[in-house]
């Protein structure tokens, strides 16, 4: 004799088949979550290395006559140090010197266009920023 309840013989596998249909949309959300913090991680190392070759620019010596020091120089080497996420930043960097005799004198550091790759490759182009920029302006002392 069969000693079965009426209808749960029927929920049988409804658990599964609404697992497979959520699992998509979660996978999406887990992936854009990943997706996106690595972008931001990318986003905030960047800025954070043109202002670190910013700053280091400024304090540059030139004045120094027994070894004066290139501001450019200085701040494109800082640049590069301080983006730990990848290598290969230099053709990116520009660095402007304001040399006219204009009050404050500034130095002006920019990464424009430094192409980013996507962390999963899962999340259509449409979602994901292709280049990263940042710029930092001080003034020298």
């Amino acid at each position: 004799m069969n000693f079965r309840q009426s209808g749960a013989w029927d929920e049988r596998g409804g658990a599964a088949v609404e697992f497979a249909l959520v699992l998509p949309v979660l996978l999406i959300i887990l992936f854009a979550i990943l997706e996106y913090g690595w972008y931001l991680t990318y986003q905030i190392t960047l800025s954070h290395a043109v202002m670190a070759g910013a700053r280091t620019g400024v304090k540059a010596r030139e004045w120094d006559e027994s070894s004066p020091q290139d501001p450019e120089a200085l701040a494109r080497s800082a640049v590069q140090q301080s983006f730990w996420i990848s290598g290969g930043l230099d053709p990116y960097i520009v660095v402007d010197v304001d040399d006219e005799l204009t009050f404050p004198r500034l130095l002006e550091v920019k990464v424009l266009n430094l192409p980013y790759s996507s962390l999963t490759g899962y999340l259509p182009d449409v979602l994901v920023p292709k280049t990263l920029s940042a710029k930092a302006v001080i003034a020298f002392p």
